[in-house]
């Protein structure tokens, strides 16, 4: 018997935590139902008998993360839903109290053979006990630069819905928790029971979460970066080099491209189709324009460039966007 156990912090978003719970039970119940494959066992661990979540949702633990410590269950999945976390100081503050500090021991002592899940701010708990050092990883995409400056040897792509590397399987922005259930639940039922998890529950598949970001939310300090921020959007509509920006910030090549990746976390040609993507997206979303005259808008050749690209970054089409 395969068993998947949620991890349940003090102060955990009630609806990531909710929602994991909720989608497990209904893919339990699918299987049951289609008589394929062996029974998957839920537990739910917390420090305490009693867990309260972060606005006062309260839920009795099947066992202390003491007691899977000490063997009294060997789960195939552990996951962790988001914290709620949002400021550096909660974030300073969190991994210092107790439950947490036993969280990081119980992933640390994981078998190998122990797949462990994490979205949102839970992903700083990953990090910080050392289970995504050199690793790739997503989480949510408005405190990537926080978790970037605390972990640079973590490879991070905010855009991503889902990454996987190794046993860590991270996800974005807390409703990312779904798309990671989905994907434990494939992995420990089946793809055919997560496929009617999906249908029955009306989740859509969110391969990205770039078109979800604010583009004035995304905050960082080098000014370096916001320069070149500002002097792509300005010149969205015409071709643009590495060397011609750098110029235009009286940088150099490498040194444009050590700040963009320290910041950013990707290349100098990637940050310039971002922004061109992100400025795409926000004229599909809010103009009647033509697909055709918003990829001339932002610099591509055709409607057929921008339309593949919306497609392999976004998970969708232009007019999907468009609604």
């Amino acid at each position: 018997m395969k068993t998947i156990l949620v991890l349940a912090l003090e102060g955990a978003m009630d609806s990531c935590l909710a929602i994991t719970l909720d989608t497990i039970r209904a893919a339990q119940a699918f299987q049951s139902r289609s008589g394929k494959g062996g029974a998957v066992r839920l537990l739910v661990a917390g420090h305490r008998k009693t867990v309260c979540a972060g606005n006062g949702m309260r839920l009795d633990t099947d066992l202390s993360v003491a007691e899977v410590a000490a063997g009294a269950a060997r789960p195939d999945w552990i996951v962790i839903p988001g914290l709620g976390l949002s400021t550096d100081e909660a974030i300073d503050a969190r991994f210092t109290q107790k439950d947490a500090i036993a969280a990081m021991d119980l992933l640390r002592q994981a078998p190998r053979t122990t797949r462990i899940g994490a979205s949102c701010s839970a992903v700083f708990l990953l990090a910080q006990a050392g289970l995504l050092a050199g690793r790739h990883a997503t989480m949510t995409w408005w405190l990537a630069q926080s978790f970037r400056a605390r972990f640079p040897d973590i490879r991070l792509d905010e855009t991503k819905m889902l990454v996987r590397d190794g046993p860590c399987l991270t996800a974005g922005s807390a409703f990312a928790q779904l798309d990671l259930t989905l994907a434990v639940i494939a992995d420990t039922m089946g793809t055919s029971v997560a496929h009617l998890c999906s249908r029955y529950l009306l989740i859509d598949q969110r391969p990205s979460q770039a078109r979800y970001m604010i583009r004035s939310h995304i905050q960082h300090a080098d000014p370096t970066v916001i320069a070149a921020e500002r002097w792509v959007d300005a010149n969205l509509s015409s071709p643009i080099s590495i060397t011609q920006l750098a110029a235009a910030l009286a940088v150099s090549p490498k040194t444009l491209s050590r700040r963009i990746d320290a910041a950013m976390g990707v290349t100098p040609v990637k940050f310039i189709q971002r922004r061109r993507l992100l400025h795409a997206s926000h004229l599909i979303e809010t103009t009647t324009k033509s697909i055709e005259a918003i990829a001339a808008e932002v610099g591509y050749q055709d409607g057929t460039a921008l339309r593949k690209l919306v497609k392999r970054e976004f998970g969708t089409t232009p007019a999907a966007l468009r609604g």
